[in-house]
């Protein structure tokens, strides 16, 4: 039997056991919890009926901590328990919690579901630099942090946590609500689910004798792409670091004409992808630039930008057609969205109150070194390219992975060009951007491989209105902004781009021949 552990970690007074006294009373009343408490403060643990705990002290983990560790396995065994919360020493580094509960024994007993990082310290920054390496590594393996600050504090003790850990959730105490839905929400293990489908295709190709060309053609868009999103994230990353998000949003006119005309411009200045977007999207609106010159700088950016039309070039053997399309419609199409907005203005477009995720806190999407030199931006934006290269290639490898199922199970579909309506077909690839939420830094590769099931036209709605909106984009979204606006925002989006790819398309798509 495995049992599930949620561990709080924080300095010493941070409120770690004043946490797990309202979760036992208020959540976890009516189960079997076992509590392991390796420091003790001034606040004693909640008894109750169905709470037990054991306690070992500083000197019996750096002494002997794997007698520890098969203490706690013996008592897990003896007696186990619905859930095991563990308060883990707050001048403790966490890569000695590792050695003793991710390995050996402890490891086949205990499954550790959420790591927590408490904290109640106005000065967050001088504690975590007072305490080095100790502290970076509890908030480095963190998924959430639950601060007891004031509000008007939190963004700036926020900002200190997404330094350290990009990938951290920050709730403060009067967000108790949202604390206790996320640290109860358990994500869908999607990569399951994918792995049986690749499961059940590979068994149908190998059945098929198909697969070795579907390794082939997998692998050749793969490595066609990849280069691409490597440059984009590296683009994406150095103007997150180097480039001041006000110096952004003070260069956008009033003027409705020079505003659509500036966003436009900068829309291809900057080489940002639709993950990068949205955050600075999020800037601009709150300092007051006109949203539909802001909503059109979301939408054109990742359709035009150098890197985008580097890629599609590519992607297309040089065919300037394609590129003059995918620019031409997405600057139509994003600039009639935008303006879409002096009609009928949402009356709110910001929550009132969000939840402060990953990057809500670098300052409107700029990240700040730790320490203001040339080296220290040079590593910060580095880690952070590298995270966005590792989360954005699962997209990216989805992507790949249906459009060559899509060509191998279905050959007959790809000879014959899909063999649907014109229109039906621009919805259809419409719709596959949407699901499948590519990096618009190496969509054109994954277009370029299902050219011969759809036309040109067709093409064009995957290659316009991916970019735009997308799943990941609408998560995105979420964290920030009024639901309806969302939804006006989509509805909009589609319906024009649909609009002006079907007519493309209709018209015979410019001439283009692929």
């Amino acid at each position: 039997m495995v049992i599930p552990a949620w561990v709080v970690t924080g300095f010493l007074d941070s409120g770690k056991t004043t946490l797990i006294n309202r979760l036992i009373r208020e959540e976890l009343s009516e189960q079997e919890v076992l509590v392991i408490q390796f420091e003790k403060g001034d606040t004693p643990l909640a008894e109750g009926e169905g709470v037990r705990s054991l306690y070992y002290s500083k000197a019996e983990i750096e002494e002997s901590p794997y007698a520890v560790a098969d203490s706690i396995c013996e008592e897990i065994q003896k007696d186990p328990a619905e859930l095991i919360l563990i308060e883990w020493n707050g001048m403790e580094h966490f890569h000695r919690f590792e050695e003793m509960f991710l390995q050996f024994h402890l490891k086949t007993a205990i499954h550790v579901e959420k790591v927590i990082y408490a904290g109640d310290e106005k000065e967050l920054k001088h504690k975590i630099a007072d305490s080095g390496m100790i502290s970076m590594s509890q908030i480095a393996a963190g998924n959430l942090a639950y601060l007891r600050v004031e509000e008007e504090n939190a963004a700036l003790s926020a900002r200190e946590l997404f330094q350290i850990n990009p990938d951290i959730h920050v709730f403060t105490e009067g967000k108790w609500d949202r604390f206790k839905k996320k640290i109860f929400q358990y994500d869908v293990k999607s990569q399951i689910s994918l792995l049986l489908v690749a499961a059940a295709v590979i068994f149908y190709l190998t059945v098929n004798s198909y697969l070795g060309s579907f390794i082939t053609l997998f692998l050749g868009v793969f490595l066609q792409a990849v280069p691409f999103l490597v440059i984009g994230v590296l683009l994406s990353s150095a103007i997150q670091v180097y480039v001041s998000a006000d110096w952004i949003r003070n260069k956008f006119p009033q003027n409705v004409v020079f505003g659509q005309l500036f966003a436009i411009v900068a829309g291809f200045c900057l080489p940002v992808c639709d993950c990068a977007s949205i955050p600075v999207f999020k800037g601009l609106v709150k300092k007051g630039v006109p949203l539909s010159a802001a909503v059109t700088f979301m939408l054109v950016s990742p359709v035009i930008n150098p890197v985008v039309i580097l890629s599609t070039w590519y992607a297309f053997n040089g065919n300037l057609k394609i590129i003059a399309a995918r620019c031409g419609l997405g600057i139509l199409c994003a600039a009639l969205t935008g303006l879409t907005y002096l009609v009928h203005p949402p009356e709110t477009v910001l929550l009132t109150d969000p939840v402060m995720q990953r990057g809500e806190a670098y300052g409107d999407y700029e990240i700040k070194a730790l320490e203001d030199t040339r080296i220290s931006r040079f590593y910060q934006m580095m880690g952070h390219a590298q995270n966005e290269f590792f989360k954005v290639g699962t997209y990216l490898l989805t992507g790949i992975f249906v459009s060559t199922v899509l060509q191998e199970v279905w050959p007959s579909m790809t000879r014959s060009g899909a063999g649907i309506p014109i229109l039906a077909s621009v919805a259809f690839m419409m719709a596959m951007a949407f699901i499948l939420s590519l990096c618009s830094s190496s969509d054109a590769v994954v277009a370029r491989t299902m050219a011969g099931v759809f036309p040109a036209g067709a093409l064009m709605g995957f290659l316009v209105f991916g970019p735009m909106i997308d799943l990941k984009n609408g998560a995105m979204l979420l964290g920030g902004f009024e639901k309806k606006f969302i939804v006006r925002l989509f509805v909009t989006t589609f319906l024009i781009c649909f609009g002006a790819v079907g007519v493309f398309a209709l018209l015979g798509s410019g001439g283009i021949r692929i």
